[in-house]
């Protein structure tokens, strides 16, 4: 496991951050999300998520921090800042979605088509961790590249989470059919390949990386 500063931009301070207490807080919280959307049929506001974590360390601080001895939480805050409506994206853009299980899947630009747009490839990455965007870009891809509709990016069906120069390597990438559809087509794909999802369009085979 690697840890790495909290702060890095205060190399005097020894707080530090895991791969593996990231991965267990993420999974703890896309737990909460699907119970939320289970009986509220909507994901939790930040304010509902930040008061969940404030409540449980309320209660065990003690049991869980060094702080607990002397000290006692009195609260949390958060601050936010308005995005984009539209998201921008790139060649090279690493991708996050969430897959039909709940667990994360990545993929990639791969191209910028002047006339056709996007052209995106998903990775076999189900589960990974987002912490290490190399590992993931590593990986082989189970869903070829082919054309994505813009508004599947730019309304945020897929995150962008970081950018990598492409390589030669990633330019000769097996290459799917050339179509494009309103539908997010490379994550039904990839829910297909991953057994999570049935067949939804109908040369669906065509745009995979069979092993």
């Amino acid at each position: 496991m690697g840890w790495s500063p909290l702060d890095e931009g205060s190399p005097s301070d020894d707080a530090v951050i895991g791969d593996e207490p990231f991965d267990l807080l993420s999974d703890c919280f896309r737990r909460i999300a699907r119970l939320y959307k289970r009986d509220l049929n909507r994901k939790p506001s930040l304010r509902e998520l930040v008061g969940t974590v404030q409540s449980v360390l309320e209660a065990q601080l003690q049991d869980h921090t060094s702080d607990g001895e002397s000290a006692e939480l009195v609260s949390l805050r958060f601050k936010t800042r308005k995005i984009p409506k539209r998201q921008k994206y790139a060649r090279g853009d690493v991708l996050k979605a969430e897959a039909a299980n709940g667990e994360p899947i990545y993929a990639r630009v791969f191209e910028m088509h002047p006339q056709i747009g996007p052209f995106v490839g998903v990775y076999d990455s189900l589960g990974m961790p987002p912490t290490d965007l190399d590992a993931i870009i590593k990986r082989s891809l189970v869903v070829k590249v082919f054309p994505i509709h813009r508004e599947i990016l730019e309304k945020r069906e897929w995150l962008v989470i970081g950018n990598r120069p492409l390589t030669a390597a990633d330019l000769k990438k097996p290459r799917g059919p050339l179509q494009i559809s309103g539908s997010n087509e490379q994550l039904e794909a990839a829910n297909y390949y991953f057994g999570l999802g049935p067949a939804c369009f109908y040369n669906i085979e065509d745009c995979l990386v069979r092993k």
